[in-house]
């Protein structure tokens, strides 16, 4: 098999931090949901912690909108900086990201299912591209772009299948973590 090295800037067709959002409080026509650093655990996206929009006060430019396969990180502050987690799944009605965050997509070079996990397993690594006073941490994109080394199988057909033997390693990680918490539900 043929691998191919280079930097993450070669194979991103586009990179770019969220909105500034305006929050509102109610659901309507005229809001849209908005993911934060606070739903970026454990290599997931939660709606859970997300607010929402108002799109009549701060529109979203379409490519800010978020669909599977699209890669998130965590861009600000000491110990959130750096968390990687991919999209896998599209939404149910649109959602975007909030300026603490960079979007991450790949180009045609590259499966994004496998980039996704590429970059979660370098996680730590893009951790060290924060710089900043305590507290006020930012992820360097230009140092992530130019120094994080990225190694892939040159055949995208193999990128898919290596990617899907670990989406399907995921989805047995989510099943036995169901099975746990039904245990632990579980009355003696």
């Amino acid at each position: 098999m043929k691998y191919k090295v280079t930097y993450l800037r070669e194979v991103v067709s586009f990179i770019s931090k969220g909105i500034a959002p305006k929050y509102v409080e109610k659901d309507s026509i005229d809001s849209v949901r908005v993911v934060n650093q606070r739903c970026n655990r454990n290599n997931r996206i939660s709606l859970q912690n997300s607010r929402l929009n108002n799109l009549k006060m701060r529109n979203v430019p379409k490519i800010k909108y978020l669909h599977k396969g699209d890669i998130l990180i965590n861009s600000t502050g000491v110990g959130t900086a750096g968390r990687v987690a991919q999209i896998k799944e599209n939404f149910d009605k649109p959602v975007t990201f909030d300026g603490h965050m960079i979007l991450i997509r790949g180009n045609s070079q590259i499966d994004s299912l496998f980039l996704g996990y590429y970059l979660e397993k370098n996680q730590r690594v893009i951790e060290q591209f924060a710089e900043g006073s305590t507290g006020q941490t930012e992820i360097n994109r230009e140092r992530l772009l130019d120094e994080l080394v990225i190694k892939f199988p040159t055949s995208v057909d193999e990128q898919r299948r290596l990617a899907e033997k670990f989406r399907l390693l995921d989805r047995k990680i989510d099943l036995n973590n169901q099975i746990n918490d039904n245990l632990v539900e579980f009355d003696f």
